[in-house]
């Protein structure tokens, strides 16, 4: 059938300058559509039955490092320590670095938290603006241990370190991982790389998705740095991160490629969620520059990287397990989805195939069984 929709529409390019353009428009896209359909069906082991088995072992515990470059974000500060120091569920060290942040609250309060936990956080305070790369790389070379780089505008549920860390723990060839995040790249929960603030309890959306296997064999091009566990030992082998992306943006997806040249996989840990708030550090236009020039630098090293980045979210058991998330978010944040809900979201069925729809996007997953009860079947 995939051949066939894809003939059909080579057949349609040749014959176009033949054919009325609103045929040749309707025809395409639906071909288009029903190919994307036939490419998204999942295999036999990604029905949904196979998503909640429970880890075979638990991996020995050990230390972490929690490693926060911070450059202003006065008011994320708090909350971020907050939630590391009351939920981290491993042993762990903080190692801050105020990266010459021109608001001077910053520094006054993180050398208060420090001071409040000698034992548990290292202060690091830069005069002058290094940029996101060498701060990460001046802590990373401070940590000692497997250790996971995190944005200060960022808070962790309870119990999230052993979650995070369980790939990394369990597989040496696995070099990082991370989280489900409302923003996020490819770890968002939304389809198509839409992003939206988390306006459900963090804890509420953790346990939506805290049943699933930590075995789950979700693997990502790149990780996001906004929550990246790395394993120390691929640390070792590849080094640390590329310093030419300056101020930021890249140098992680940069990083996890040159893992991958080296022989090292990136996986999704799908039963942890982080929450992040997202392009606080520099605006939105300062975003959009730093986006762009080293989006060129990462695309003259990689020039497959995007595409690899995108293909990945067509893996039938992550489609798979993104519906199920989305779901879940739906019907906390609608009390009763995934039944009708005045103004809100709508799921319905045709067949094999199961979409939610909500304003300006709709998801649909492929399959046999039907994914709905696992929106709502787990213990809130």
């Amino acid at each position: 059938m995939l051949f066939y929709l894809k003939f059909k529409r080579e057949l349609l390019r040749l014959f176009k300058p033949l054919l009325p353009a609103e045929f040749f428009t309707r025809q395409m896209r639906q071909a288009t559509q029903q190919a994307a359909q036939w490419e998204a069906r999942p295999t036999g082991r990604c029905q949904a039955q196979g998503l909640f088995i429970a880890p075979q072992f638990a991996p020995a515990p050990r230390p972490i490092d929690i490693l926060i470059p911070v450059y202003n974000g006065y008011s994320y500060i708090t909350p971020c320590l907050q939630s590391i120091l009351q939920h981290t569920d491993l042993p762990f060290h903080i190692y801050l670095a105020d990266d010459g942040s021109p608001d001077p609250q910053v520094a006054t309060l993180l050398q208060a938290w420090k001071e409040k936990f000698p034992e548990k956080i290292t202060l690091f305070i830069n005069q002058q603006n290094k940029g996101f790369s060498k701060t990460a790389n001046q802590l990373i070379s401070a940590s000692q241990n497997d250790f996971v780089l995190l944005n200060m505008d960022t808070e962790v549920p309870p119990a999230w370190a052993s979650r995070l860390f369980y790939p990394i723990f369990t597989n040496d060839k696995v070099a990082s991982c991370g989280p489900w995040t409302n923003s996020g790249s490819s770890q968002n929960f939304f389809f198509a790389h839409q992003e939206t603030t988390l306006d459900v309890p963090l804890a509420d959306m953790d346990k939506a998705v805290r049943d699933f296997s930590p075995d789950l064999p979700i693997y990502l091009p790149a990780t996001a740095g906004f929550c990246m566990a790395v394993s120390r030992q691929a640390l070792k082998q590849i080094g640390p991160l590329d310093e030419v992306y300056g101020r930021g943006y890249y140098e992680e997806t940069d990083w996890c490629f040159r893992a991958a040249k080296a022989g090292f996989a990136h996986r999704l840990s799908a039963n942890v969620f982080v929450y992040h708030k997202g392009k606080i550090s520099f605006g939105q236009e300062n975003y959009n520059q730093l986006m762009k020039q080293n989006r060129k630098i990462f695309l003259k090293r990689y020039p497959f990287g995007e595409k690899a980045i995108r293909t990945c979210r067509k893996n039938p058991l992550f489609q798979l397990i993104s519906f199920v998330v989305l779901g879940r978010y739906l019907a906390l944040k609608y009390p009763g989805f995934p039944k009708n809900v005045p103004n809100g979201p709508k799921a319905r069925q045709e067949k094999d195939c199961y979409t939610i729809s909500l304003q300006a996007f709709s998801a649909s997953v492929y399959q046999k069984q039907n994914p709905f009860p696992f929106f709502t079947n787990y213990k809130k």
